[in-house]
């Protein structure tokens, strides 16, 4: 059988040869042909006599016991002293680039003066072939040490770490999970000129692949999360649209991905751009409002509105005109619905009152009483998987209301109507109790609608009604000179 061959290109580093996979995913020293392989390089601090520590970093032991079998102890290899220069001088770079030993020994060895000439030499080292720069990117242990040239880079070397960045494919690092954490690091550490010639790169690519992907995604959050906002307007552009929106909120990770960009643009009033962040949010709000149906009903994109409805601050102006375009004279339909239900949920609890009161009419007394069944929409709900969460939470806002656990003082008139509609889905629950209890969920419904403590609306106008000596009072701090007789 003709074993597999794959295309690799050579490579001569430092007088030694290695092969790169096409992936970039692995790199290989050419020269050990043995049949037992060398074991991994073994680093370790370097104690030489009892006046150093263990936190001396530029000297340490190279240890490279050879092959055995399992059988077989091998004798012990006397430490070897080693140094970043010897390193480079043995032609060594790229096997402690690509160990997890060695990598933390460069790391930690790397010059942070940037006129070291030892540090120029790493660095022209690791930078002098794209195709390697880039393979030791996509690498498990080679990205540690690229995010270390990033991170102490100059403007001088940002410049030719971004290039190399470019040519070797920057959507493919972005796209990968060792790669992407190189490509944020820089968005992090760069110089503003440099960051935006990068992101002027990222806004040429596929961005609703990009936003639905598990690593890409984490660079464009890096993105939104550390950048000014004026850095990243393209993509608020780009969620603006319809099919973009929708493209990106159905997915698992790019729902969450435009909350935070909901989150960012309606953040503290009183940090810098606040207008021009505000004009986004409303370029943004306006298509999430356009689609507000479709997107409550879909199995992700639900959060979003939900995170809409919950925010407080600006935000609730746009809650506000969700529920009112979107949500009423649709309660029925979206109750019944799997994810929308969560959002009417959501809806009920955060409403205000103006609102919170159009919502329970629509309920009881909004839509037409199927006659031959003799079911109206409160009928249906009580019944119904997803409709009885809703009636839950509409008995959970009445008890909290009538027993003082809102936050605010609502006064006679209000406690009334929470008193009203809290009797009336009483009345109803008791009335189908027979039936209800034959379901887990009916069987929570009774038993909130039993609860003991909650005040009737006798009750409430009792307390309403002002007691003879509260009269007084009030009489006496009108005519005090008809007391003073």
């Amino acid at each position: 059988m003709t074993p597999n061959r794959r295309s690799t290109d050579s490579y001569n580093m430092l007088g030694a040869s290695f092969d790169f996979d096409p992936d970039f995913s692995l790199l290989s020293n050419k020269t050990h042909k043995n049949k037992n392989p060398k074991p991994p390089v073994k680093l370790l601090p370097y104690r030489h006599g009892s006046n150093t520590t263990s936190s001396d970093l530029d000297n340490y032991i190279f240890n490279s016991g050879s092959g055995s079998s399992d059988d077989e102890t091998p004798p012990p290899a006397a430490p070897i002293f080693i140094s970043l220069e010897e390193v480079l001088l043995n032609g060594l770079l790229i096997d402690f680039a690509i160990d997890p030993s060695g990598v933390k020994f460069l790391e930690a060895n790397y010059p942070l003066d940037s006129e070291d000439q030892i540090r120029k030499a790493v660095f022209e080292k690791l930078t002098e072939s794209t195709t390697l720069f880039v393979g030791l990117c996509h690498s498990r242990n080679g990205n540690f040490i690229v995010q270390k040239l990033v991170e102490l880079a100059t403007p001088a070397e940002q410049r030719e770490l971004l290039r190399q960045m470019i040519d070797g494919g920057l959507l493919v690092m972005c796209k990968d999970k060792f790669a992407c954490r190189v490509v944020q690091l820089a968005l992090q550490k760069f110089d503003h000129s440099n960051v935006f010639q990068l992101i002027q790169e990222l806004s040429t690519f596929d961005l609703a692949a990009m936003c639905t992907d598990q690593i890409s995604i984490h660079v464009i959050q890096r993105v939104v999360k550390q950048l000014p906002v004026d850095m990243w307007t393209f993509f608020v552009h780009f969620l603006s649209s319809g099919d973009s929106l929708m493209a990106v909120c159905q997915d698992k990770y790019g729902c969450r991905l435009v909350q935070q960009v909901i989150d960012r643009l309606a953040e503290n009033p009183k940090l810098p751009c606040f207008k021009f962040r505000i004009q986004l949010l409303h370029s943004l709000m306006t298509c999430i409002v356009r689609n507000c149906y479709r997107l409550s009903s879909n199995e992700f994109a639900n959060y979003v509105i939900q995170y809409v409805i919950k925010s407080s601050g600006i935000m609730e102006m746009y809650r506000d005109t969700i529920i009112d375009k979107c949500l009423l004279r649709n309660l029925l339909s979206m109750s019944q619905d799997k994810y929308a239900s969560h959002v009417i949920e959501g809806a009920f609890l955060f409403a205000p009152p103006a609102l919170l009161h159009e919502m329970m009419e629509e309920i009881f007394s909004g839509y037409v009483k199927d006659v031959e069944l003799n079911r109206d929409a409160l009928d249906i709900l009580l019944f119904h998987q997803y409709g009885n969460y809703v009636v839950q939470q509409m008995i959970s806002i009445c008890t909290a209301a009538l027993i003082g656990k809102e936050e605010r003082q609502l006064p006679p008139a209000i406690l009334l109507l929470y008193s009203g509609w809290y009797e009336k889905m009483k009345q109803r629950v008791l009335q189908h109790a027979s039936r209800l209890e034959r379901f887990s969920s009916g069987k929570k419904i009774i038993d909130s609608v039993m609860r003991h403590g909650v005040p009737t609306a006798a009750a409430i106008n009792a307390q309403a009604a002002p007691s003879l000596m509260e009269l007084t009072a009030q009489f006496d701090a009108m005519f005090p000179s008809f007391l003073a007789r």
